[in-house]
């Protein structure tokens, strides 16, 4: 699990350099492939034998798939406003007492987060969260775990 975090911090790393400086296609496709290793990753770790490479297979071919799904779906002025709603929901709300955030350039764009689970991991205070994107029919699904950092402030340490 430590190695898949560490896969997963330096896929968001390497997502947001790349994420800072190009189009939206760029971003479509380098979320999706980004996506795709960390899926296919996962689909690794299950299994044994043809059943680990059916795993590695389909957990690679979801991740493309959420990849381009989020990267296509918010601009990056909206993304640090939903974030922003994150952390301040996860701050003040309780277990299963959700928030809606809307986008200020684009009233179609909304996500309900919605607090689940609190809990200590090695002495550091964690949550889990479901977060529900929607534009216009459209709708993507995330769980996400986090974990405050060093500064207090919550960290992605899985999304499903």
């Amino acid at each position: 699990m430590k190695k898949f975090n560490k896969v997963l911090v330096l896929g968001v790393i390497i997502l947001g350099a790349v994420f800072s400086c190009e189009t939206n296609e760029d971003k479509k496709l380098i979320g999706g492939l980004i996506g795709a290793a960390i899926g296919a990753y996962v689909g690794s770790e299950v299994g044994s034998g043809i059943g680990k490479n059916i795993t590695t297979v389909i957990g690679g071919s979801l991740g493309y798939m959420l990849g381009t799904k989020i990267a296509n779906i918010l601009s990056e002025e909206e993304e640090l406003s939903l974030n922003q709603k994150i952390s301040e929901t996860l701050d003040k709300n309780e277990n299963q007492e959700k928030a809606v955030w809307s986008s200020k350039s684009d009233k179609n764009k909304t996500a309900i987060i919605t607090p689940l689970t609190n809990y200590e991991l090695e002495g550091t205070t964690c949550r889990d969260f479901k977060k529900i994107v929607k534009v216009n029919e459209k709708s993507v699904e995330e769980l996400s775990k986090v974990c405050r950092d060093e500064s207090g402030n919550w960290k992605v340490i899985e999304t499903l």
